[in-house]
């Protein structure tokens, strides 16, 4: 007989590495196969998913950049998917598919997740999954982002968790009934058919890397991976000291009311470890754009506490275990059955970040930022498409400005703080694919950005011309509750949508849907900036003298906001008058 090869208590630091960047490699080759192989400019050029790997018995180990909403969620999309298909009845070839936030882990609808089992000389070794954007899951406006919604039924088609494909044989069903409830088909089919490529390539990889190392390296590993996860976390959490420290404020409307929604967090910190308490924010709203999912508040929370943690090495199972959130049922951050939450994700999501970030600035100032432009600032556009006669959606995420910080000032034009490693589409791209429309403007949008000695990140000014009639949806923030400022810093300036803005017709959205839009008309489209940092007189005058030689502040701004006194001309400081300016 032969004899067994004995098995490891432990593996070795190289060891380690190579498992850790074999993972990474397999991850980083899904998301290259998603990206290229997908129809829609959500995926291919935005870039809106995410790829994960579990192990055999359902823990999250290894994670690509992605979206960050994405990766923290994804281990309820698991949970949901083996509670239905348990592990053991698995079968090579199965391939599920879920997007209900109520029983099959979603974040939103549009979000899709496809999930496969990988096997190894008959055994489970790997599960693979991704989510994805799709461009439209029906529902009752164009793109099925509807900031007043008033119901999950209002949002587009629920997918519980259902077996799309058993042992590699598609059930077409399920895919007509599908592509039948979708404004755009033929692109969702072909984005469907990315997010499978991403998990065979998974599958190919695996199998090419554990004829090498085997499967019994990879569980050790896998072992010791998440455990490094878990203290590379803890060690972070060490660092803030002891206490409780809370936070309140108030979000805009949801949608259907102009409301303020109050909100509220406690955070508690106990050696290595965090709890997130959401308790006094308030009710459940009617209109989707003011509820943020449970799966996603606690996503948001878990992806909080990555910010402040060196994940170089990136995030798994571990990451998350020193991680406590709590919010009250029936509350916006944790709302029931059938309440609304496509657009609420990005509104009271990103709200969510900030207000852990105001609690925990005067324990750790230098790791946090001002308040940000806000939610994802989203735009839909719907109609017919002149050539085919066919529908087109058009649906882009827009970026905003960032807060200030301890050492530099706020990032401009970036997504948001859920959106990760997302882009905008590119104005060719753009014009390409939407052909109503064409983009007369794209630029910083001056005195956008919160003043302080680092100030925020500047918003942008989009200016769209339409060349035929569309129906329009947008879910923005900020308009009544700006960016905030930290230290001194000041608010940034909030968003607005104007249609033919300076005309008799001109209109004013934030929250709206179903809004006709004539060929011929101007979008103004305006994200805001961000807040402020430390005191404006802090601000070293030459900043101030290039951001007024760039047409991003006034004249007066320097003067009256940064004490920065300068030559109207040609902008350069006049250091006596500066110096008066800011002793008084």
């Amino acid at each position: 007989m032969q004899k067994q090869a004995s098995r490891p208590d432990a593996v070795d630091p190289v060891t380690l590495e190579v498992v850790r960047a074999g993972l990474t490699s397999i991850i980083s080759e899904m998301s290259i196969t998603l990206k290229r192989t997908s129809y829609s400019t959500i995926l291919r050029e935005i870039n809106d998913f995410s790829c994960v790997l579990f192990d055999g018995t359902g823990r999250l180990l290894a994670q690509a950049e992605g979206i960050p909403i994405f990766n923290g969620s994804m281990n309820f999309v698991i949970e949901a998917v083996i509670e239905k298909y348990p592990l053991d009845v698995m079968k090579p070839g199965d391939i599920y598919l879920s997007n209900d936030p109520y029983t099959a882990g979603g974040t939103h609808k549009n979000d899709i997740n496809v999930v496969m089992p990988i096997f190894w000389e008959g055994e489970l070794v790997l599960l693979a999954a991704n989510k994805a954007h799709h461009l439209d899951i029906g529902g009752k406006d164009p793109g099925s982002w509807s900031a007043d919604a008033r119901n999950t039924y209002q949002e587009g088609l629920c997918l519980p968790v259902i077996k799309l494909a058993t042992e590699g044989v598609m059930n077409d069903a399920i895919v007509e009934i599908l592509l039948a409830n979708l404004r755009t088909p033929e692109l969702s089919r072909g984005d469907f058919a990315a997010q499978i490529a991403s998990l065979k390539t998974a599958e190919l990889r695996a199998h090419s890397w554990l004829e090498k190392h085997g499967s019994e390296l990879l569980k050790i590993a896998g072992e010791e991976l998440i455990d490094h996860g878990e203290r590379l976390v803890r060690a972070a959490i060490q660092a803030i000291p002891d206490g409780t420290y809370k936070a309140s404020g108030f979000a805009d409307g949801d949608g259907v009311s102009d409301e303020p929604i109050p909100i509220a967090v406690a955070v508690t910190i106990k050696g290595g470890d965090i709890e997130i308490d959401f308790a006094g924010s308030g009710e459940q709203r009617e209109g989707a754009a003011g509820n943020c999912h449970w799966v996603v508040t606690v996503s948001m929370s878990r992806q909080t506490v990555m910010f402040l943690t060196d994940t170089a090495l990136g995030g798994n199972e571990g990451s998350y275990r020193p991680i406590t959130v709590k919010a009250p049922v029936g509350s916006v951050y944790n709302p029931q059955y059938p309440a609304p939450v496509t657009t609420g994700m990005g509104n009271m999501g990103t709200r969510l970040i900030e207000l852990v970030f105001i609690a925990l600035s005067e324990v750790i100032p230098e790791e946090v930022i001002g308040g940000t432009f806000g939610c994802f600032s989203c735009m839909t556009l719907g109609g017919e498409e002149p050539d085919s006669g066919g529908e087109f959606v058009h649906f882009e995420c827009y970026s905003g400005g960032w807060g200030g910080r301890a050492h530099a000032d706020g990032n401009t034009a970036t997504v948001s703080l859920g959106s990760g490693d997302a882009y905008n589409i590119p104005i060719e791209v753009m014009e390409t694919t939407t052909p109503v429309l064409l983009c007369e403007k794209f630029a910083l949008q001056p005195r956008s950005a919160g003043a302080g000695k680092y100030r925020g990140g500047f918003g942008t000014e989009i200016d769209y011309r339409t060349l035929g009639d569309a129906e329009m949806a947008i879910a923005l923030d900020r308009e009544r509750f700006k960016p905030y400022g930290l230290f001194g810093g000041k608010e940034g300036q909030g968003s607005e949508l104007l249609i033919d803005p300076g005309t008799p017709e001109e209109q004013w959205h934030i929250r709206s849907s179903g809004v006709k839009i004539k060929a011929g008309s101007v979008i103004r489209h305006r994200t805001a900036g961000g807040g402020g940092y430390g005191d404006p007189h802090e601000r070293d005058p030459a900043l101030v003298a290039i951001d007024y030689r760039n047409e991003l502040i006034t004249f007066e701004d320097a003067r009256d906001i940064y004490g920065v006194a300068l030559d109207e001309k040609s902008g350069e400081i006049d250091e006596d008058k500066t110096n008066a300016l800011r002793s008084s």
